[in-house]
C-alpha cells in the first residue's frame, strides 16, 4: 500500500494537470476581439504560453457576374484585413507575449478549429459577440460552433458589463 500511494505521488509531482503551452486566439478584429486577445495575452504570459493569433477571412461569393470592381474590393478587404491582424499580433508582442498570427480563408469556426489541430494548441480562445437567439439561428455568433469543433479546451470570453 506505501508503494502504490508513493507512485501516486510521485506521478502527481511531475505531472501538472494545466499544462497550457500553445493557445489560439480567435480574433475578427472587432473592437470586443482586440480585448479578447488582450485578456489571452496575460492569461499567456502567467502561463508562459504562446499565443497564435487567428483570422479567418469569409470567401468571395464567386458567381457568373462577379466584376473586377468587387473583386478589387475583396482584395482591398482581405489586404487591410491581413495589416489590422499584424497590427495587432505587435500590440500583443508589445505586452511581452510571444505572438503569432495565421490569416486563414475560409469557414471561421472551422478554421479555427483546423488551426488549432495543427498546432497541437491547448486552448482556444474566442469572443461570443451576439448572444440573442437570432444570432445564433443565422450562425453569427462563431463562438457555440468552435466550441463543438475544437480539438481542445476553448474558453469564452465575456467582456465585463455591468448589468445592475
Amino acid at each position: 500500500m506505501t508503494e502504490i500511494l508513493k507512485e501516486v505521488t510521485t506521478r502527481k509531482s511531475d505531472e501538472s494537470d494545466l499544462k497550457i503551452r500553445d493557445i489560439v486566439v480567435a480574433v475578427d478584429l472587432s473592437s470586443h476581439s482586440e480585448k479578447t486577445a488582450g485578456y489571452a495575452a496575460e492569461l499567456a504570459k502567467s502561463l508562459r504560453a504562446t499565443i497564435t493569433l487567428v483570422h479567418v477571412f469569409a470567401p468571395e461569393a464567386i458567381t457568373e457576374f462577379t466584376t473586377e470592381t468587387i473583386h478589387e474590393s475583396y482584395e482591398e478587404q482581405r489586404r487591410s484585413a491581413e495589416r489590422k491582424l499584424t497590427g495587432l499580433a505587435e500590440k500583443i508582442q508589445e505586452t511581452g507575449s510571444d505572438c503569432n498570427t495565421q490569416f486563414r480563408i475560409g469557414d471561421p469556426a472551422d478554421e479555427v478549429s483546423r488551426t488549432a489541430f495543427s498546432l497541437n494548441a491547448d486552448l482556444i480562445v474566442t469572443a461570443s459577440h451576439h448572444p440573442s437567439f437570432l444570432a445564433r439561428l443565422f450562425r453569427a455568433d462563431q463562438a457555440p460552433r468552435i466550441l463543438h469543433s475544437a480539438p481542445c479546451s476553448v474558453l469564452v470570453y465575456h467582456e465585463s458589463t455591468k448589468i445592475w
